[in-house]
């Protein structure tokens, strides 16, 4: 018990000083003391292990103003270890090498075809283009991203926008343990890794924070007290499914009025029409929210209608999570931004007369700043930052979430 107790202290320790590391690029063996609060001893012999290893590199004695010695400066070292990304998609299998500093190094978009699975696919694309770029010892681990809930207790996907063949099913989870049983393996919901990716990239330093993500469908990841609110599963919220009009449209989970079916992309030419159609958009073979703002932006009536009566259905959820979760921020990810700056001021003003006002009035409603495969990072890091460990062998793991 004491040995285990040693290797989890020890992963810690040299996980906060990589992090530090990754966030303070340049910094020194001193300064990592200082913000660590560990000894300079116990610093100097992680960062030896951490640069003998080949996760982070010294170069050199840097342009410090100090009077003395000149500190080194150390950084988060590239092309030496990586985490593959694949996110299933549509009948796409679409594979990422991130580079553990953040760089995608490579990508490849498949469709599935034949008797081709999503987990099948993905091995092909492991096998073929992958491993004949770097060595196995290189690839810390394999994160597969879906825009689906995932039931870790009864090893299950469920969602209504990820289509499974029927050779998959319930067995795909399964499948995918035994098809890359020499690599940990974590499954995760495609928004919490923008929510991570957020949290990490664009400094959001705002300890409770909600981000929505409007994707294939609408999503949303809690932050409480700077934690994920659950894991990177889809499990702990189904914003998109919360109803706001009970008498409301079929949605494809079975119930009305759910904002993923009143708001989403799928609902926009039916709004359009609803509205006596537009000569901006009529002739268009999809209706989409980036061709909803394009209008919009260019002064289509009907586009501005429509973007004013998305923001006063979202508003409605929104108010009601913020008199449950009392976030002070909320950041809208994914494809939201395209809608534009109407689409914001519309949120803003229907929050002034919606919801709890004590809570609501608290809140700062604003868009990502990061882009649409800000998710990729997320998943990277996220899957370093959780479930890898420095001391332990982690071939043969799974993580859901």
């Amino acid at each position: 018990m004491k040995l285990v107790n040693q290797h989890l202290i020890k992963d810690s320790n040299m996980k906060l000083l990589y992090n530090a590391i990754y966030n303070n690029s340049g910094i020194s063996r001193a300064q990592l003391a200082k913000l660590s609060n560990l000894s300079k001893t116990t610093v100097s012999t992680l960062i030896d292990e951490l640069i003998n290893r080949g996760f982070v590199y010294d170069s050199g004695v840097t342009d410090s103003n100090n009077v003395g010695r000149k500190p080194n400066s150390l950084h988060v070292k590239p092309s030496s270890y990586y985490v593959v990304v694949f996110s299933w998609i549509e009948n796409f299998v679409n594979l990422y090498l991130m580079d553990i500093t953040g760089a995608t190094t490579f990508e490849l978009h498949l469709k599935l075809e034949g008797d081709d699975t999503y987990v099948s696919l993905s091995r092909k694309c492991m096998d073929e283009n992958i491993l004949t770029q770097v060595n196995r010892e290189q690839i810390l681990g394999v994160c597969v991203v879906v825009s689906a809930m995932i039931d870790a207790v009864n090893e299950e996907i469920y969602s209504t926008t990820l289509s499974l063949p029927k050779s998959e099913g319930m067995n795909l989870i399964a499948s995918l343990k035994s098809t890359f049983r020499e690599f940990p393996v974590a499954i995760l919901e495609d928004t919490a890794c923008s929510a991570y990716a957020e949290k990490v990239y664009a400094r959001v330093t705002e300890p409770d924070f909600a981000f929505i993500n409007f994707s294939r469908g609408i999503g949303a990841t809690l932050f409480i007290r700077n934690k994920m609110v659950g894991k990177a599963n889809g499990a702990s919220t189904q914003f998109g499914h919360y109803t706001a009009d009970p008498d409301g449209v079929l949605c494809a989970c079975g119930n009305r009025g759910c904002l993923e079916a009143m708001m989403g992309e799928s609902a926009l030419a039916k709004m359009v029409k609803s509205e006596g159609g537009s000569p901006a958009l009529d002739r268009l073979p999809a209706i989409t929210f980036a061709t909803l703002g394009n209008a919009a932006l260019y002064g289509d009536a009907v586009s501005k209608k429509v973007i004013k009566e998305i923001a006063h259905v979202l508003s409605y959820g929104l108010a009601n999570l913020i008199s449950i979760v009392n976030p002070h921020l909320i950041i809208l990810g994914g494809k939201s931004i395209l809608l534009g700056d109407l689409f914001l001021e519309e949120i803003n003003k229907n929050l002034k007369s919606t919801g709890f006002r004590r809570m609501v009035d608290n809140v700062e409603v604003q868009y990502s700043k990061l882009d649409s495969n800000a998710f990729l990072n997320g998943a990277m890091k996220y899957f370093f930052d959780v479930h890898y460990a420095f001391t332990k062998d982690l071939s043969n793991s799974f993580f859901i979430g």
